[in-house]
């Protein structure tokens, strides 16, 4: 890839890859660097997120042409990028899966064996979310997309595509998953698809264009909870561990902070529909879909509260 032949071709001259604005690389530029289509905006040095479009005729020529909210090609790079995403993935997680069985005993003997999928599917969400959380840029552009109502369109897309894609993987890679967790998992991932096909340069919070902004916004604020999924796979491979009663906790307020500002958020936003009388029967379909995705965070939270209490977790 010519964007990793970049960074290399720096760091041996010992320098620092920047971006065109001059800052130094971010942990989202190098995960950018997982699609490989390197279009005018990435040139020498420059290999940050701000890529070209995946241009897919096939595809393409599927679609109905665009309209005033439907934008066709985001849709096909959209698909894209999660096709190949979800790919990098699989093979990731299978070879990290055969490492750790090799160098770590407590993984290894992991009882039942088809669990360890589930741990790596979960340091792999982790792992994911907290490169999109200390990026600060990610953070600058979602200042801009709602205080300024200004979306930096392929970009927002993208990371929504980057939310969904260990979700789908796990989808066909983690046996036994609860049913509350497939139906979360699947509803994100129609979300996202919507997010992808609708045209964010659009100004307004109402209709299908709301509920694909309010979708990039639950996900923002998920974003910060990166700790759970850390805890759901070491509890798992490491259940007797101090530091875990530690983890528990910051993942227990970190997702009722983020729940707590995602609710809130939402019900303003409804409040705001139903008063002004723009309410539709999108918003009303999104509530449905919303309703199973916050019934599963009620269930995670329930159980880490749980964990929380050296009486009702006799594990710990």
């Amino acid at each position: 890839m010519a964007g990793a032949e970049a960074i290399v071709s720096s760091l041996k001259q010992g320098k620092m890859p920047l971006c065109q604005d001059g800052l130094p690389l971010e942990p989202l530029d190098f995960l950018s660097l997982l699609f490989p289509n390197k279009g005018p905006n990435v040139t020498g040095k420059n290999v940050c997120f701000v890529q070209q479009r995946f241009r897919i005729p096939a595809l393409r020529s599927l679609l109905p042409d665009p309209i005033d909210t439907f934008v066709p090609d985001d849709f096909v790079d959209g698909v894209a990028c999660f096709v190949v995403l979800c790919a990098v993935i699989t093979t990731g997680m299978y070879i990290f899966k055969q490492i750790w069985e090799h160098l770590d005993p407590s993984f290894a003997s992991i009882n039942p064996p088809h669990k360890k999928w589930y741990v790596v599917a979960n340091l792999s969400k982790a792992l994911f979310l907290a490169i999109m959380a200390s990026s600060h840029r990610y953070w600058l552009g979602t200042y801009h997309l709602y205080f300024y109502d200004h979306f930096q369109v392929l970009e927002v897309k993208r990371c929504g595509v980057i939310y969904v894609a260990t979700d789908a993987v796990a989808l066909y890679m983690v046996p036994k998953l609860p049913r509350s967790t497939v139906i979360h998992h699947v509803s994100t991932i129609l979300l996202v698809g919507l997010v992808t096909a609708i045209n964010l340069d659009m100004k307004g919070w109402n209709g299908l264009l709301g509920v694909s902004k309010m979708a990039v916004l639950y996900a923002v604020f998920s974003t910060v909870a990166y700790s759970v999924n850390a805890y759901l796979a070491f509890r798992v491979v490491y259940p007797k561990s101090a530091w875990l009663k530690w983890l528990v906790k910051i993942s227990l307020w970190t997702y009722l902070l983020c729940c707590a500002c995602n609710w809130s958020v939402h019900a303003l936003w409804l409040v705001n529909l139903i008063v002004s009388f723009q309410i539709s029967v999108f918003n009303l379909l999104y509530l449905i879909v919303l309703a199973a995705i916050i019934h599963d965070d009620i269930v995670l939270i329930k159980w880490l509260i749980n964990k929380n209490s050296p009486i009702l977790d006799k594990n710990d």
